[in-house]
C-alpha cells in the first residue's frame, strides 16, 4: 500500500513539474563543459554540430547537436574568436586573433585542413555567396583579406579605414559593408572586383552591423554615440541616425515583424526599431549588460545574453516585452540557434576560466 501511494505521489509530482515547465516555457536542458573563455559560436548545417571558439585554450570545441556532448576539441591558432561556416566547401573558418591566421576545419573530419595567413588581428569573418569568397576584417592592419573558397588562398587585401571590426554581406547589391570602429565610418566593398567604392561617415565607434532584407537597408550600431545609423544600400547614403540606449553593441533583424533589435550594454535595454519608418518603437528593459542577440525562428523570439546578470532574456516579437528570463549560471557572451533541434546555445564562463555552453530549449 505504501509503495503504491509513493508511486502515485511520484507520478503526481512529475505531472505537476512537467505542467509548470510547459507553463513557464523554455529552460536550460543541457550544460556542456568546453574550453577556457568561449567567445563565439557557429552552427554547421552539414553535420548539425555546434562549434565553440575557446579564446584562452586555443581550441574549438565541437558539440554534437543530437546529444549536446563535446565530440572533439580541435587545436587551432592563438586566441580564436570569430567563426564562419562556408557552404561552398563545408569548412568552418576560424579567426585566430593573436596568431594572425585563419584555421579551416573540415566538416567531414572535424580536423584542421589548412591555416591561412592574413593581416594583423583578424576580428571578424563574412561569407559572400555571390562569389563564394570569405572576407576577413583585420582590425590592426586596417585591411580586409579576401579568401577564395576554391583554393583557400588570399586573393586580395583591401585597404579600408581604421579598426575594421564587423562585416556584413548585402545580397541586394552584392557588396560587403565594413564597420571601421576608430574612424567612425563604414567602407563599402564591391564584390565584383573587391575594391572600396565608398566610405560612409556614421557616428562614433561603429561596432556591429546588420542587413535588413525588408527594406535593403544596412543598420550600424554606434557604441559611443548611442545611435544606430541607417544606410540606404540603393545609393549608399545615410538615411538616419536613430537614438537608442547607451552603449549599443549588438544588432539583430527579426523577420517575423521586420524590426531591428539593438542590445544596449550600458543601459541594460534592447531598443526596437521599426523598419518601415526607421523610428524607435520601444526600449525593453532586460538584464545587466546585454551584449549578444539571436533570433529564434521556431518561436519568433529574440534571445538576449545578459553577461553580468548571468541570464538570457526572451523578448516576445508580438508585443516586444520580456516573456521570460532564464538563469544560465555563467557569464553569457554569445548565442546561436540550432535549427536541427530548435535550441538556443549560450557560451559562457564560470568562476575562473572554465567555459560552458548551456542549451535553452
Amino acid at each position: 500500500m505504501l509503495s503504491a501511494l509513493f508511486i502515485g505521489l511520484f507520478i503526481t509530482v512529475l505531472i505537476v513539474t512537467s505542467s509548470l515547465e510547459t507553463a513557464f516555457g523554455d529552460s536550460v536542458i543541457a550544460v556542456t563543459p568546453v574550453g577556457e573563455f568561449p567567445q563565439s559560436l557557429e552552427f554547421n548545417p552539414s553535420n548539425n554540430n555546434i562549434y565553440v571558439a575557446n579564446r584562452d585554450s586555443g581550441t574549438i570545441s565541437v558539440i554534437d547537436g543530437a546529444t549536446n556532448k563535446v565530440i572533439k576539441n580541435i587545436t587551432v591558432g592563438g586566441s580564436p574568436a570569430s567563426m564562419k561556416f562556408n557552404p561552398s566547401n563545408n569548412y568552418t573558418y576560424v579567426a585566430n586573433t593573436i596568431s594572425n591566421n585563419i584555421s579551416l576545419i573540415d566538416s567531414s573530419t572535424n580536423m584542421v585542413a589548412d591555416d591561412i595567413e592574413v593581416g594583423s588581428n583578424p576580428a571578424a569573418l563574412e561569407f559572400n555567396p555571390s562569389n563564394n569568397y570569405t572576407y576577413v576584417a583585420n582590425a590592426i592592419s586596417n585591411t580586409i583579406s579576401v579568401i577564395d573558397s576554391g583554393t583557400n588562398m588570399v586573393t586580395n587585401d583591401v585597404d579600408v579605414e581604421t579598426s575594421p571590426i564587423a562585416l556584413e554581406f548585402n545580397p541586394s547589391n552584392n557588396n560587403i559593408y565594413v564597420a571601421n570602429r576608430d574612424s567612425g565610418t563604414v567602407s563599402v566593398i564591391d564584390s565584383n572586383n573587391n575594391t572600396v567604392v565608398d566610405n560612409l561617415n556614421v557616428e562614433s565607434s561603429p561596432i556591429a552591423i546588420e542587413f535588413n532584407p525588408s527594406n535593403n537597408n544596412i543598420y550600424v550600431a554606434n557604441r559611443d554615440s548611442g545611435t544606430v545609423s541607417v544606410i540606404d544600400s540603393a545609393n549608399n547614403t545615410l538615411l538616419n541616425n536613430v537614438v537608442v540606449g547607451t552603449g549599443p553593441i549588438a544588432i539583430e533583424f527579426n523577420p517575423s515583424n521586420n524590426n531591428i533589435y539593438v542590445a544596449n550594454r550600458d543601459s541594460g535595454t534592447v531598443s526596437v526599431i521599426d523598419s518601415t519608418n526607421n523610428t524607435l518603437l520601444n526600449n525593453v528593459v532586460v538584464g545587466t549588460e546585454p551584449i549578444a542577440l539571436e533570433f529564434n525562428p521556431s518561436n519568433n523570439n529574440i534571445f538576449v545574453a545578459n553577461v553580468v546578470s548571468n541570464s538570457v532574456s526572451m523578448i516576445d516579437s508580438e508585443n516586444n516585452t520580456v516573456a521570460e528570463t532564464v538563469d544560465v549560471g555563467s557569464l553569457p557572451v554569445a548565442l546561436i540557434f540550432n535549427p536541427s533541434n530548435d535550441g538556443i546555445y549560450v557560451a559562457g564562463t564560470l568562476t575562473g576560466t572554465d567555459g560552458v555552453v548551456s542549451v535553452i530549449g
